[in-house]
């Protein structure tokens, strides 16, 4: 190697040290939130369907109040029900009774190195809890 080339070279030997260093928290993180997040869309899902199957029971209710439909609803959530919240309201439209049912879950995703970042869910369904059958003439 010429005279003239030699104060460009360095030695790069923990280089590759340095850089891993410098990226493992970064992919860490990133690593760690993508799996917090897999976890609460899987407990979301869940939770929409149970909130689904619930919505469908309410229809087999002979005139229910707000606290029985209340009760029906967080027993099918079951030892989940302390991350849910509802809000449930009987209405009347179109000459019918309805159950206004509004759901929300929430969740924090713990990133290491980061604070707690937190995320929530909404559900709303309306449920018709009486009167006649709806035919199609």
């Amino acid at each position: 190697m010429p005279m003239v080339f030699k104060r460009f070279y360095r030695n790069e030997s923990g280089a590759t040290a340095v850089e891993a260093a410098l990226c493992l928290p970064i992919v860490l993180m990133l690593g760690f939130g993508i799996f917090q997040y897999g976890i609460f869309y899987n407990n979301s899902t869940d939770m929409n369907d149970r909130f689904q199957k619930a919505s469908r029971q309410v229809k087999l209710l002979d005139n229910p109040n707000e606290q029985e439909l209340l009760a029906l609803f967080q027993s099918a959530l079951g030892d989940d029900s302390e991350l849910v919240t509802f809000d449930v309201k009987k209405i009347n439209r179109y000459g019918e009774s309805f159950a206004e049912v509004n759901m929300s879950y929430a969740h924090r995703i713990d990133i290491p190195l980061l604070r707690e970042y937190p995320l929530k869910t909404n559900y709303q369904n309306l449920v018709m809890i009486s009167g006649e059958e709806i035919s199609d003439s």
